[in-house]
């Protein structure tokens, strides 16, 4: 089984992808960003990791139109937080919907999936 704080290595030494589960109980296979240097697309959806909870979940478009969004982004950066990506849905509900599941979330150390 598959725990809901599995991490996948990709033998790099840092693990790669994080298995997150949301509010609603949806798995998620999300992928570390390397802090240095990361340029945000807008394909995917971002979260920062802080502490084993989800502080912020948004798009790059989020931080350009919301200066709530941009102004929590930068405050979780600077105490540490860890970003994490997915792909984001083409549909606007459903990316504001994904958002939605994963802030707040936390990950559930120690515990196997159903």
């Amino acid at each position: 089984m598959i725990g809901y704080d599995s991490i996948a290595d990709s033998g790099g030494g840092e693990a790669a992808s994080v298995l997150w589960t949301g509010r609603s109980g949806r798995r998620y296979l999300m992928e570390r960003e390397r802090e240095a240097g990361v340029a945000m697309a807008p394909s995917r959806l971002y979260a920062l990791d802080d502490n084993g909870v989800i502080g912020w979940a948004g798009t790059a478009e989020d931080l350009i139109g919301d200066h709530r969004a941009r102004e929590k982004f930068r405050r979780l950066s600077a105490a540490g937080a860890r970003m994490l990506s997915l792909a984001a849905p083409n549909d606007p509900l459903a990316v504001m919907t994904l958002v939605w599941d994963l802030e707040g979330s936390r990950r559930a150390l120690g515990r196997n999936a159903a």
